[in-house]
This record gives structure tokens, sequence and C-alpha cells, in this order.
């Protein structure tokens, strides 16, 4: 259940809100919170991913660096608030573009577009997602990120397993397992698009082709009965 509670590290009274969980603690959201994250999204969108500290962003929000860290208490945190809201955006996005009982080619090329669209829309919005978690990260003990990033995340599994059943119902696969295989791999064939154009974009370099030409063709390989 949640409460108010005083935060005394920042002088005011906190009410109910979005709670940020973090090893079964929880705090509610702020407006100190929120300028945080508006502050650490401006910071990758204009400097890119590498000037994301806690300094900078203290600066740009006018408060102690002990402030930020007491909402995020290192950077792994702050990257897992920024990305997590996108993350399942995204596999909203791409889970309701997946008819129920759809032909295989038809859901696979249902989500690409989808998913497309949603990131070309944003690139900067992209960048944070797929990119900046990997900039200055270091791997835990048995390897794994120290983030629930390092995990796929669950909204994200969710929208792989809704392909996968389209895949499987259709015949396209005879084993679950494959169809998800097939499903990961039809989604990061498309973020490997994606990040090229991303990438002359921050280059200001053009490709030689337009982006949904791009799009169209991948759809011409992996889904070529749809194409």
């Amino acid at each position: 259940m949640l409460a108010s509670f005083t935060d005394d590290k920042l002088g005011r009274t906190l009410g109910l809100g979005v709670l940020y969980e973090w090893g079964g603690m929880a705090k509610s959201n702020s407006k100190t919170a929120d300028l945080i994250l508006e502050a650490a999204r401006a910071i990758v969108r204009d400097f890119g991913p590498d000037k994301l500290t806690f300094e900078a962003i203290s600066r740009r929000v006018g408060v102690s660096k002990q402030a930020v860290i007491y909402w995020f208490p290192n950077k792994a945190r702050l990257l897992e608030a920024l990305v997590r809201p996108a993350l399942e955006a995204e596999a909203t996005a791409g889970k309701s573009a997946i008819k129920a009982n759809a032909a295989p080619d038809a859901a696979i090329r249902g989500l690409v577009e989808a998913l497309a669209v949603y990131h070309m829309s944003d690139l900067d919005r992209f960048r944070m997602m797929y990119v900046t978690p990997q900039i200055g990260q270091r791997p835990g003990r048995d390897g794994a990120m120290v983030t629930t990033l390092g995990r796929m995340h669950p909204a994200t599994t969710e929208m792989h397993d809704a392909l996968a059943d389209c895949l499987l119902k259709g015949g396209r696969y005879a084993r679950l397992v494959e169809a998800r295989r097939a499903a990961v791999a039809v989604h990061t064939a498309l973020l490997g698009l994606l990040l090229r154009m991303a990438m002359a974009d921050t280059l200001n370099a053009p490709l030689r082709h337009r982006d949904d030409a791009l799009v169209e063709a991948l759809l011409g390989v992996i889904a070529p009965k749809a194409a």
C-alpha cells in the first residue's frame, strides 16, 4: 500500500505516485525525480550518452549530486528508469500490430512496420533505448549487466511470444522454441537496420536509400510471401 512520506534530504513531503523499485525498495515519484529524468534525456540527446553523468545532471537540474544519487543510486538504475517506459511502449506497439491468427508473413510484416514507425519517428529515443545502456557499463560477477536491462524486458518477451505464436500456428515452425528464436531474430534484424539509420543521422551522412525503402527491403527478405 502506498503512503505519503517525508523526504528529509530534499525537505519536502512527497505524495502518491509512480513507484521506482530498486531491490525491494520503493520511492514515490516526485517533481525532482522527473526533472532528473528530463535532464538525463536532454543530455543524451544534445551531447551523447558518454556525457551522461551525475555531475552533468545535477548542474542541469540545479540540485546537488547527492540529490540525484538519492533518487538513482547508480547509473544503471538511472538508465533503467529512462529506458523502461520506452521498451514497454515499443512492445505495446508491436503486439498491437500482430493480428490474432495472422499468417506468419503478415504477422512479421505487421510487427516490423509498426516498430519501424515507432522508432523512426524519434531516433533520439531509439538511441537512448539501445545505445545509451551500452555506454560505460560493466558486467557483474556472472557476466550479466548490473541492471534489469541486462535481461530481456518482460514486455519485449511478450511481444516476441505473440509473434512466435503466429509463426507456430501458421506452420512456419514445428517447435515453439524455434518460433521464439525466429521472433527474436526478426526484432533484432530490424534493430540493426535502425541502428544504421541512427548512425547516419548522427553523422549527418544520409544513406543512399530511403529509410522506408530499406525497411521494405528487409521485409522482402524475411517475409517474402507478403512482399
